[in-house]
């Protein structure tokens, strides 16, 4: 590897590196196992370009536990004042975690103090559960879930503790029925995410959120126990994070989906039954399909992989897929694409007349983007329903 360009092949190695192997019977094994190195040893001094191109990279992918590994174990073989630096960007990568899972301790507390319920979701609870070493998977904010009916609550009890809501909602009641969430920003600068269900617009409606509170596992933080979804759902949680989140998704997201796969013990049965049941089996087949794509795993050595890259969405899923991956859809598109999703007309006619008449404080000057964002969308529904399927494809 010889440029900077080739820190971006480089980067993808890192992030599956460490992967757990897939048994003979599509299993994976239950033990944490090392790949092969992910450079010749002949190319044990990576050019000045490409180390800095592929630590940068590390950073933006947050893949910085990964290369430390790989460095650490030789699979990476580095100068060592590269291997200094690698270090230094997952001690950083850690500072912030650890900030973060302070934050969490303490948001968990203030809801759970004022009655409300409250799940971990992915970062801290992905790192502890689904890792073999925690210090693995770093994060950048705190994501709760809580009840829709405990919604409002919540968000009240946010604002006391003098963290600020990033976007008001267009109505009073909308969040708690409409929307993912809400997003908050503590006076140190970092973010809270309170969710209601997984994503915005139609595949986070048709989840049924009674199900993300069935079950549950615990991990502990600082010697706190804490919850979070259980391990199926937590596993589709991610899939919906790499399908449906950034475009394209970053490799941690990726990583996620692999990791969990091939730790072999998902129960698949419930996996597909719970994806099924919330229309999201495009959503399921799509992350697994692009984690597989992406780290050139063995489609034969996962039953969950071998029926995600042959799984094709019909016109439905198709079209709202598109108000995801679309990179000239967006807010507007996902916020058009809800409306099939929302349950009941007094359901869809309360939707409309919130996105086409939001409230006068959410009409503030510092919003005005935002709204007109919205009012795209009551145009963009318009179009959608004129217009056929979207042509996109498999994954």
């Amino acid at each position: 590897m010889t440029s900077p360009a080739d820190a971006h092949e480089l980067v993808t190695a890192v992030a599956g590196y460490g992967l757990p192997a897939a048994g003979p019977a599509g299993r994976g094994g239950h033990d944490h196992v090392l790949g092969p190195p992910l450079v010749r040893p002949l190319d044990a001094r990576l050019p000045d370009g490409v180390w800095t191109a592929l630590l940068a990279h590390c950073r933006s992918q947050r893949v910085t536990g990964f290369l430390a590994l790989a460095v650490r174990e030789g699979a990476l073989p580095t100068r060592p004042d590269q291997a200094k630096e690698a270090d230094t960007a997952h001690r950083e990568a850690m500072s912030t975690v650890l900030v973060l899972e302070r934050l969490l301790l303490d948001t968990a507390d203030l809801l759970t103090g004022e009655g409300i319920a409250v799940r971990a979701l992915k970062g801290s609870s992905v790192a502890h559960l689904d890792y073999p070493a925690p210090e693995l998977r770093s994060f950048g904010d705190v994501d709760l879930l809580v009840r829709s009916e405990q919604f409002d609550d919540a968000v009240a009890a946010l604002g006391r503790a003098g963290h600020r809501r990033r976007f008001p909602q267009p109505r009073p009641g909308f969040d708690r029925r409409f929307s993912k969430g809400t997003s908050f920003v503590t006076d140190m600068g970092t973010e809270i995410d309170l969710h209601r269900t997984f994503v915005m617009g139609p595949f986070g409606l048709t989840i049924k959120l009674d199900d993300l509170w069935a079950r549950a596992s615990t991990f502990c933080v600082g010697g706190v126990a804490l919850s979070s979804l259980g391990r199926e759902e937590r596993f589709l949680h991610t899939c919906f994070h790499a399908s449906l989140g950034d475009n394209p998704p970053r490799l941690l997201a990726l990583r996620d989906v692999a990791q969990v796969v091939l730790g072999g013990r998902l129960d698949l049965h419930l996996v597909r039954a719970l994806a099924a049941s919330w229309q999201a089996d495009a959503v399921l087949a799509r992350a697994v399909h692009l984690a597989w794509q992406a780290f050139g795993l063995d489609v034969a050595g996962s039953p969950l992989a071998a029926w995600a890259v042959t799984y094709r969405p019909d016109h439905h899923e198709r079209r709202a897929l598109a108000a995801y991956t679309d990179p000239h859809g967006g807010y507007s598109a996902r916020s058009a694409a809800a409306l099939r999703a929302v349950p009941g007309v007094r359901g869809k006619a309360a939707y409309l007349r919130a996105l086409a008449f939001p409230a006068r404080d959410y009409l503030d000057p510092r919003h005005r983007g935002r709204v007109d964002r919205w009012r795209q969308g009551v145009a963009a529904i318009l179009r959608r329903e004129r217009s056929g399927p979207a042509r996109t494809g498999q994954p």
